[in-house]
């Protein structure tokens, strides 16, 4: 489980809350995936501005399809989210990312095995969303031209 921004045009008043802190407007998405790189669940509505945990309490709260851990189950998330009940996240201040295990510097650490290993599963989110904007380039890139409205 994860969240990932989706770049929108807001106007008006309403574009303070879709302002993301990288200082783009876009949405916040919430998607789970299956080890096939399948979605297997998406919530999309929150402006860019809320928060990977807030998101995920919005969508338990709001959409009765949201689903839920089974027993003994757990999604992995990040660091972004609380490590409760179903949700597995890494240790806080133990190295994480695959690239900081490099060939001659192997986990110091039961926890840092942990996180060795969560970054490695949890990097199948990770690849989903970055095919997923590939291919649907659409969603980041605005149309360079004018659109006309036109009445039938």
């Amino acid at each position: 489980m994860d969240g990932t921004h989706c770049t929108v045009m807001v106007t008006g008043g309403e574009a303070a809350r879709f302002y993301n802190r990288h200082s783009q407007t876009s949405i916040n998405v919430l998607a789970i995936c299956n080890y096939d790189m399948l979605f297997t669940y998406i919530f999309v509505g929150c402006p860019g501005s809320v928060h990977d945990a807030r998101v995920l309490s919005y969508a338990m709260e709001r959409d009765s399809t949201f689903p839920t851990p089974p027993p003994s189950k757990y999604y992995l998330v990040d660091s972004g989210y609380a490590n409760t009940r179903g949700y597995l996240a890494p240790f806080r201040g133990h190295r994480y990312h695959l690239p900081h295990f490099q060939v001659g510097s192997p986990p110091r650490d039961e926890e840092e095995l942990f996180n060795r290993w969560h970054s490695s599963l949890r990097s199948v989110i990770e690849r989903t969303f970055g095919v997923w904007k590939k291919k649907w380039r659409i969603l980041s890139e605005f149309p360079r031209y004018d659109l006309e409205h036109k009445t039938i």
